[in-house]
């Protein structure tokens, strides 16, 4: 994919590391939808997320995303969690950005699989998966959360809610992707 994306725009964010925290308070985030996030990068940044007004489209997830950029994760974590908020999920992942004209292509490497995601306008995406050889028709818009878990049960696995890299593993992508030594960071 990176080959081909290489000709068709222009790549916006090298392979980096990524370590994710989610953060509820007694489950009221997610029951209704609602993400709230920690990520410790490139950059560190809190983000919230929430389901976007109207009617969704068929394998296409449509959020309303509020981010900003966090200077010290630690003092955020101490923040979030003096608010009654405590980390529910914990996630690593290795991604690459690419920008087209039409929108964003997320090269994302997960402990359980290797993703693709599209951001752009909801009704351009089908046209961006068919200009990349992709199916729009074989679209989830199931999150990494939920892919996980259904790959947990597959695979004859226990329930856990974190992903994350066992030492060695990440150590071989770092160096395979050729990462910055910052993104080895922690969100914990």
């Amino acid at each position: 994919m990176e080959h081909l994306l290489r000709g068709l725009g222009r790549l916006a964010t090298p392979w980096h590391f990524e370590s994710n925290t989610v953060y509820d308070r007694a489950g009221e985030l997610a029951s209704s939808g609602r993400l709230l996030r920690l990520r410790q990068a490139l950059t560190c940044t809190l983000t919230f997320k929430e389901p976007a007004p109207g009617l969704g489209t068929d394998g296409v997830k449509s959020r309303t995303e509020r981010e900003t950029r966090i200077d010290d994760g630690q003092a955020m974590d101490a923040i979030l969690r003096g608010l009654g908020y405590a980390p529910q999920l914990r996630y690593e992942k290795f991604r690459s950005v690419w920008e087209l004209p039409q929108g964003l292509i997320y090269l994302d490497i997960l402990p359980f699989g290797d993703f693709l995601e599209i951001e752009a306008l909801p009704d351009q995406i089908s046209s961006i998966a068919r200009h990349i050889g992709l199916d729009p028709g074989s679209a989830m818009d199931t999150s990494y959360h939920a892919l996980h878990q259904s790959w947990r049960r597959q695979n004859g696995l226990d329930a856990c809610e974190d992903f994350v890299f066992d030492e060695p593993r990440r150590h071989q992508l770092i160096i395979l992707l050729g990462c910055p030594p910052q993104g080895e960071t922690n969100a914990d």
